[in-house]
């Protein structure tokens, strides 16, 4: 395939006209038509700038015997062995570049990069413990053992990615401001050289005769492939890419997932509009978030896939969305505003509910209900039979249901007296959404703040209050007749997150791992002596 063929064909396929072609080589549309008609052939430098216009070599252009130009490019984009050369070739030029240099010029460029280097270093560093930091504490629910571990795997990650951007940041730098200076001057020596070679030759010389001239002018093999000679860098950001893209991907399972619970929360907030206007314009905001959450999510994966997306369209759904949201939180922000908070207790209808229970040895009796902060008053009435106790609490049955548990603490066997709010969900929504209509909110601040209640005579009050100051350290206030007990703080305190199992029966630390050792201290408080527990990994010291 001659040379005029191949370059109409390469045009075609990269979707150029003549016009735009001769623009981008700086030549008339007419040196174009010429070339293509195989009347005429480009002057070296130009047959350079075609080379590395369609990312091909000079070879591949002059060479007849090359007639399919798809798998040449297709080769010159999967062959291994191309970038392993253009590294070398790089490395070449480099190494040329830096012989031909002035002492000052090349200690220079060495020290500009190595200061470039260095700047992107700190920055990385800087950032790289910033992002792990941050992202690890998104993951507080774990153990510091764990979190300290993904924070490490994150640093490493960030550290790699950021070595990897640094490295082709400063090649490419080296590349543009001192290697291409280079590679134009022995483009323009070559340049002069051909053309007195040209003057020493007759001007109807033979195609052949010019093709073997050209053949020459391939010493440097930079020059004939300048962008194929750099693949090396492009396997570099390739790699950075692929990494990124794998980030994205899990950014975008997140957009996704919240796009889905933004429209489900938008319907459930239309479904509600009957009862009051707020949830109209709440319900419009939500739509707005979750257009402006789907829109990202698309953007992901046009990044993902490497598809194109319609700039225009996107930013007009993205304004309109961004309106839609401001209404919907302006109108809200209104509706809000006619709402009466009650914090008050004149909603409720309270009512005692008792528990009976048995007393055993070493039994703690917990409160564990719904806004009580651990609050106890023991009545003692003696007309009652030795080991029996009755709990009590006032309670609005139609939100909650008193009952108890088993379980332990610090090994100390335990009934849990608690309200459970599950199986009255449907009473709490008629009870909101009734007096939502009537443009009131009552909030349970003042719920459960009374205390749990537990009867008993003295001998069985006295082994219950002994048995809780095991446990927790309390501020009593007594009278003849019952015992006011807050529970204040635990009695044992774990300090650097590692833990064993307190035994509070015989004062001792059982360990949860072999390899762990804990040390005791004892800190004074105004509610008693309080055991401070410090365990440390027996491998790590």
């Amino acid at each position: 395939m001659k040379f005029g063929d191949k370059l109409v064909e390469l045009r075609k396929k990269n979707g150029y006209s003549q016009e735009e072609l001769a623009e981008k080589l700086g030549v008339s549309r007419q040196s174009v038509s010429k070339w293509e008609s195989n009347n005429t052939y480009p002057e070296t430098d130009k047959m350079i700038q075609i080379a590395n216009l369609f990312d091909c070599s000079l070879d591949d252009l002059i060479n007849d015997k090359i007639t399919d130009v798809d798998s040449t490019l297709r080769s010159n984009k999967n062959n291994v062995k191309k970038v392993w050369d253009s590294l070398l070739d790089f490395i070449t030029n480099t190494v040329n570049m830096f012989s031909k240099m002035k002492f000052i010029d090349g200690l220079k460029c060495i020290i500009e990069m190595i200061i470039i280097g260095f700047l992107l270093t700190i920055l990385g560093h800087i950032i790289c413990n910033s992002a792990s930091s941050i992202i690890a504490n998104i993951f507080k629910f774990l153990s510091e053992e764990r979190i300290s571990l993904i924070r490490e795997v994150l640093k490493s990650i960030f550290y790699l990615i950021w070595f990897v951007v640094t490295l082709i940041t400063v090649i490419y730098t080296f590349k543009i401001k001192y290697l291409n200076n280079y590679e134009k001057e022995v483009v323009l020596d070559m340049k002069d050289t051909n053309n007195e070679i040209k003057k020493d030759k007759d001007k109807n010389e033979s195609k052949n005769e010019v093709k073997k001239e050209v053949k020459k002018e391939k010493v440097v093999k930079t020059t004939s492939n300048n962008s194929a000679a750099y693949d090396f860098l492009d396997g570099l950001a390739k790699c950075v890419i692929l990494i990124v893209k794998f980030i994205t991907f899990w950014i975008f399972v997140g957009f996704a997932s919240a796009s889905l619970g933004l429209v489900i929360s938008s319907v459930v907030m239309f479904a509600f509009i009957p009862t009051h206007i707020m949830f109209l314009w709440i319900g419009l905001m939500l739509v707005a978030f979750s257009i402006i959450s789907i829109q990202i999510t698309s953007l992901l994966i046009s990044f993902i896939f490497n598809r194109k997306v319609s700039g225009i369209a996107n930013l007009i759904i993205f304004i309109c969305s961004i309106v839609l949201a401001g209404v919907g939180i302006g109108f809200t922000a209104v509706s809000v505003k006619d709402i009466e908070i009650v914090r008050d207790n004149s909603a409720f209808k309270f009512e005692t509910k008792e528990i009976e229970l048995q007393y055993k040895e070493d039994l703690v009796i917990d409160s564990n209900g719904l806004g009580v902060s651990n609050k106890y008053k023991y009545i003692i009435d003696n007309n009652i039979e030795d080991n029996k106790i009755i709990v009590s609490r006032e309670v609005d049955s139609r939100f909650f249901k008193l009952y108890t548990t088993e379980t332990t603490i610090d090994e100390l066997p335990t009934i849990r007296v608690t309200e459970d709010g599950v199986e009255h969900i449907k009473g709490f929504f008629d009870f909101y959404l009734k007096n939502l209509k009537k443009n009131k909110v009552y909030t349970f601040e003042e719920y459960g703040n009374d205390p749990l209640v537990i009867k008993a005579n003295d001998n069985t009050i006295n082994n219950l209050i002994t048995n809780l100051e095991k446990v927790y350290l309390i501020e009593k206030e007594q009278t003849e007749s019952e015992i006011n007990i807050t529970a204040r703080q635990e009695k044992v305190y774990f300090k650097n997150g590692l833990e064993g199992t307190y035994n509070a029966k015989d004062d001792t630390i059982k360990y949860d791992i072999e390899d762990y050792t804990c040390k005791k201290e004892i800190e004074k408080t105004e509610y008693g002596e309080r055991f401070i527990y410090t365990c440390e990994d027996i491998e790590e010291e």
